[in-house]
């Protein structure tokens, strides 16, 4: 005897699911793998930018006071992603060429005595 249009249908059905099951399964498994590459991600003190930039620890503190650097803090404690460090790197290195003229002219316009 045959198999009837009704075993037939649960047999697809059946095939569909499993088909499903796969396609969960395998997006599990990307969901996994990017978020443990998110969890490992290098999370770096003042200090370690400072040492990893080869700057002074108040150039990273005064970057960050003015918004020039990615951070976040915790707590007190400013702390900063490594990826986006590196980020931020190239983008100074692709910018235009550092101007001592131009440094000493913000500086002196943001420090200017009132008197």
């Amino acid at each position: 005897m045959g198999i009837s249009p009704m075993e037939q249908r649960l047999e697809k059905m059946e095939a569909d699911i499993q088909h499903i099951k796969g396609m969960l399964s395998e997006l599990l498994d990307i969901t996994r793998m990017a978020t443990q590459n998110h969890s490992e991600e290098k999370i770096m003190s003042a200090k370690e930018v400072a040492e990893f930039l080869k700057l002074d620890l108040n150039v990273i503190y005064s970057k960050c006071s003015d918004g020039q650097i990615p951070y976040f803090k915790m707590g007190k404690l400013y702390k900063f992603k490594k990826s986006e460090i590196l980020e931020w790197v190239k983008k100074q290195e692709a910018s235009s060429p550092f101007s001592v003229d131009d440094y000493v002219e913000r500086y002196l316009q943001k420090n200017q005595l009132k008197g």
